[in-house]
């Protein structure tokens, strides 16, 4: 599952909200495509935490999510 826990709009693009958030997921695999919450797009610095184990994520412009302490990187399509 994925909370939002606060946002700044950025810009419009293809009718939906371009904004930078700040994410809570339950796990890893609840981490978002960019365009994976309905009415926006996340835009790269969005930051996401990973409440099972305490991991910080930190959106690409790539969409890809890095681990801020390890530098692992986790693509949400699926295409690491």
């Amino acid at each position: 599952m994925v909370t939002i826990l606060k946002e700044r709009f950025r810009s419009f693009e293809d009718g939906k909200s371009v904004v930078v958030a700040e994410l809570a997921v339950d796990v890893k695999t609840d981490l978002p495509v960019p365009d994976g919450i309905s009415g926006r797009v996340l835009s790269q610095g969005t930051l996401a935490w990973e409440i099972t184990t305490g991991e910080l994520y930190g959106l690409g412009s790539d969409g890809k999510w890095v681990n801020q302490t390890t530098g692992d990187v986790y693509d949400p399509a699926g295409e690491e």
